[in-house]
């Protein structure tokens, strides 16, 4: 062992140590470091092990002793050594502890030096002390950056930024005390006493954080009370009630109207999403979408948070003690997978809606905007501690609420900007990988951070054309390119099948009929779902993705196997033409005039929706004639040509564009059902990115829509070929 152990401290000193350790970095080293410490813990005990974990610890001790003359806090230090004793016991528990403990400690030194620096108008020097925090979970995290960009910028005195940064920070870490608590309780119910001792670290050492600002919220007496409580937590847990019920009504910082109303529409709207989440991720009992259900208690645990910022600011707090009951008993059913959720959840959010008014409804993007780089950034932190999974479930969390609340309103006004946003929640492309990729490989921190800065620099512009004023002209130019661009694909193809029909010999007339029967019932099924979505049901951000994708895929195959049977002529392919004669009935039409329409009618209908929220109806409803006037003509273009060609000729033509337009078919569906997560994305160098090809022909820079829709390309060509053979025969 002592040999291994040498070795050990041997490797540790070869480590890449900077010569000039900042502590930030130092910090990083400690977070990270200390939480591969603890899982090696859970390990069976070997030499192996213990060489890798003293080598870690070194490295931690090395980084740490290069910069404590910076830090220059006794609680630090002492916390340090603490740590290191800890993890030469080998006790897990008191590791876990202890690690918590090192990591608050940390933290309130870098506070510290931070507010100092902004007191003494170092904004930059500020700005790296900052490095050093916890980030919210549930509600904006970027007050402090702003009030320090401000500071730099001479737009906000020092006084008045070091008041922002310290009370989000301080708000934050009552956020993050609660949180600890309630997992506690959850851990020590569940027997997982480990975890149990590293929430009580973090609980004291949040305590030990907020002291002063407990101090004169709740009083000296109370705040020794509730030491007491956890330093009896340690081995009674039934004490961590009684903590919890001691902070029920402590806030930090005193809220204003606007940042309650914007907190309470989070609380309600993460509300919502538990039994939205739990609808579409059980059925009978059964977990039928471990994601989904996954992310219903993790927006139950969201709920809770931002419950907790605003029970100060209850006025009945028989009120908050139901909401949290009914968060509770929630929770309790989802883990057991039984029925009852949602009367649960609409009586809660019918409590929320009553106790912060009408307002707290409408806060739908309002809330996405909040809560998008709180989930980036809260992704960063969890894969920094090496906790991939939960990282993947960030990132599909802040996914959610970048589509609908954020693309919808983006998609009708910037596009192209909308699609190369949704690209980087996924896989991106060669030169630049999006956050679906950067986690599967769990690349560095820095890398991942450095994606999600560029994300929210996006978000910063989508926010600027969403929210800029939109003249009658250009919500009427929007409009009518909204419905061009969305309806135009499916007058394509109806029109080119009737034309292709007509030039086979068949009566169009015969057609007509079922086409708009087709259409009507398209139409009248989008604004059905979408009124049901909003009244009866929910349907997730991913299932909508998935319906769009599955649609459009059954689309593409009823219009394959149309072509096919228009196309199939005499020679060893006259048993096909004969199996296929009777593709192009009444019925098949008809349902192919509702699969083109309705896998776009449902998207559409949002769109218009998000339009709406900015623009006059009057503008919007003569775009939405123009454009689909544009959709018609173009439809009526290709009928009126087949008077004037010749007939063999037309009938290529109108084949050809229908075959193109199957292959776009299955483009957009492959990227729906990719964007759903149920099949995997590759991005590609060898075919062109550009966004033209994207939004107007489905032709994407992936590997798995390139390969299928080369594969019906072939599959033309095949049968072109081969007529072309038997012709010459």
């Amino acid at each position: 062992m002592k040999f291994l152990t040498a070795i050990a401290l041997l490797l540790a000193m070869a480590l890449p140590i900077h010569a000039e350790e900042t502590p930030w970095s130092a910090a990083e080293t400690l977070r990270s470091e200390a939480g591969r410490i603890e899982r090696l813990m859970y390990r069976a005990a070997s030499p192996e092990r213990d060489a890798d974990i003293a080598q870690r610890l070194q490295y931690m001790q090395a980084a740490w002793s290069a910069t404590k003359g910076q830090f220059g806090a006794a609680g630090a230090d002492a916390a340090m050594a603490d740590y290191a004793a800890s993890v030469g016991s080998g006790d897990p528990a008191q590791v876990a502890r202890d690690r918590q403990r090192l990591w608050t400690a940390v933290m309130a030194a870098a506070r510290d030096h931070g507010l100092a620096a902004i007191l003494a108008g170092q904004p930059d020097h500020a700005r790296d002390w900052l490095n050093i925090r916890d980030y919210a979970r549930a509600s904006r995290d970027t007050g402090a950056a702003l009030a320090v960009k401000a500071l730099a910028a001479d737009q906000l005195e020092p006084q008045a930024a070091h008041d922002i940064v310290q009370s989000e920070l301080l708000t934050v870490a009552a956020s993050e005390l609660r949180l600890a608590l309630s997992r506690a309780t959850e851990d020590a119910g569940a027997g997982r006493m480990v975890q149990y001792a590293g929430d009580l670290g973090r609980a004291e050492g949040l305590v030990a954080y907020l002291g002063d600002n407990l101090d004169a919220r709740l009083g000296a007496e109370s705040v020794a009370a509730l030491r007491q409580d956890l330093a009896r937590a340690e081995q009674d847990p039934s004490a961590i009630a009684a903590i919890s019920q001691r902070i029920a009504g402590y806030a930090p910082v005193v809220l204003s109207p606007e940042e309650t109303l914007r907190r309470a529409r989070l609380l309600r709207r993460f509300t919502v999403m538990v039994w939205e989440e739990y609808a579409n991720g059980v059925r009978d009992g059964q977990i039928t979408q471990h994601l989904e259900y996954n992310e219903s208690l993790m927006f139950r645990d969201r709920a809770v948070l931002i419950l907790g910022d605003l029970t100060p600011q209850m006025t009945n707090p028989a009120d908050a003690e139901r909401l949290m009951q009914l968060l509770d008993d929630s929770k309790t059913l989802i883990l057991q997978r039984k029925d009852g959720v949602e009367p649960l959840i609409t009586e809660a959010v019918s409590l929320i809606d009553a106790t912060f008014g009408a307002e707290v409804a409408q806060g739908g993007y309002a809330a996405a905007v909040d809560a998008l780089p709180a989930a980036l950034d809260e992704m960063v932190l969890v894969a920094a501690n090496g906790d991939w999974t939960e990282a993947e479930l960030k990132r599909l969390e802040a996914y959610s609420w970048f589509d609908p609340d954020i693309e919808q309103r983006l998609k009708p006004r910037a596009p192209s900007m909308a699609l190369r946003m949704e690209a980087r929640f996924w896989e991106g492309n060669t030169e630049r990988p999006g956050l679906a990729r950067l986690i599967a490989a769990q690349v560095p921190k820095d890398v991942l951070a450095a994606e999600v800065e560029g994300i929210k620099a996006d978000l910063a512009d989508a926010r600027e054309r969403i929210e800029a004023p939109i003249s009658a002209t250009g919500a009427a130019l929007q409009s009518a390119g909204i419905i061009f661009r969305e309806g135009l694909e499916g007058v394509l193809i109806l029109a080119a099948l009737l034309a292709a029909l007509r030039a086979e010999g068949a009566d169009p007339a015969r057609f007509r009929r079922p086409v708009a029967l087709g259409v009507g019932l398209a139409v009248v099924c989008s604004f059905a779902l979408w009124a049901a979505t909003r009244w009866l049901f929910s349907i997730s951000t991913l299932s909508r993705e998935a319906l769009e994708g599955a649609t459009a895929l059954l689309a593409a195959a009823v219009l394959i196997w149309l072509v096919l049977g228009l196309t199939a002529k005499g020679g060893h392919v006259a048993a096909m033409r004969r199996k296929l004669a009777g593709t192009a009935t009444v019925r098949t039409v008809a349902f192919l005039a509702f699969l083109v329409v309705f896998r776009e009618g449902f998207e559409t209908v949002l769109f218009y929706e998000a339009l709406l929220v900015d623009a006059a109806p009057i503008p919007v409803l003569l775009g939405l004639v123009a454009g689909a006037g544009a959709a018609l003509a173009a439809g009526w273009m290709i009928l009126a040509s087949g008077r004037k060609l010749p007939l063999r000729l037309f009938f290529r033509a109108t084949s050809a564009l229908l075959a193109l337009l199957s292959v776009v078919l299955v483009g957009a569906g492959v990227r729906g059902l990719q964007t759903a997560a149920l099949i995997s994305a590759t991005p590609v160098n060898w075919f062109p990115d550009r966004d033209w090809l994207q939004l107007w022909f489905g032709l994407f820079p992936v590997a798995e829509p390139l390969i299928l829709q080369g594969l019906v390309v072939l599959l033309f060509l095949g049968v072109s070929v081969s007529r072309q053979r038997q012709a010459t025969a």
